[in-house]
């Protein structure tokens, strides 16, 4: 996929959800990705660059660049996840070969679903626009995949009328809508 087909897919979301405003981040992206010592997948920050943070029917993610305070909740939230995946006592891992970013490879997270599930990116290969999605339902006890981007698993659950998709979720009588985080002003 190429800048182009992230920008036509983040706009059809924004359609979707009947979005007008752009976020106007106040925190750089390459700030962001020096802070967190990797570069971030393409349509992620055209996504995160056309709205804040919040929930995409159901799907929470955290703005790294919305403001200061937005990049220290991003910090927070990223290193308490990572720490709760990590530890072996909680057992998220074992069962599965994924290890914990920093680590080559390691899942990376990026937002959740509201009931102690987690979205992860998987990343490699070196070119985070190929980096898959792991999805950990706590409900469910499990780890699913999602090839990605994105803003492709956000496109899919926004338009799914059923339960067929990384969730497991019945989507029948969620509202497809945005709910931004307040956060983001």
């Amino acid at each position: 996929m190429n800048n182009e087909r992230y920008a036509s897919l983040v706009g059809s979301i924004a359609r979707l959800v009947d979005w007008h405003d752009v976020a106007k981040p106040k925190k750089s992206w390459s700030s962001v990705e020096r802070e967190l010592g990797t570069s971030l997948p393409s349509d992620y920050k055209e996504l995160l660059t056309r709205f804040p943070g919040g929930v995409f029917r159901g799907v929470n993610i955290h703005s790294p660049v919305a403001n200061e305070q937005a990049w220290n909740n991003f910090k927070n939230n990223l290193d308490q996840e990572l720490q709760i995946l990590g530890d072996e006592d909680l057992e998220y891992l074992e069962k599965v070969t994924y290890r914990v970013f920093p680590e080559p490879g390691g899942l990376l997270p990026w937002g959740s679903d509201g009931q102690g599930g987690t979205f992860c990116w998987i990343t490699e290969p070196a070119d985070p626009d190929r980096w898959r999605i792991a999805y950990y339902s706590q409900g469910a006890d499990e780890w699913r995949e999602h090839p990605g981007p994105v803003a492709q698993l956000l496109y899919e659950i926004l338009t799914n009328t059923g339960e067929d998709n990384v969730l497991g979720w019945d989507f029948t009588e969620l509202p497809v809508e945005f709910v931004p985080s307040s956060t983001h002003h």
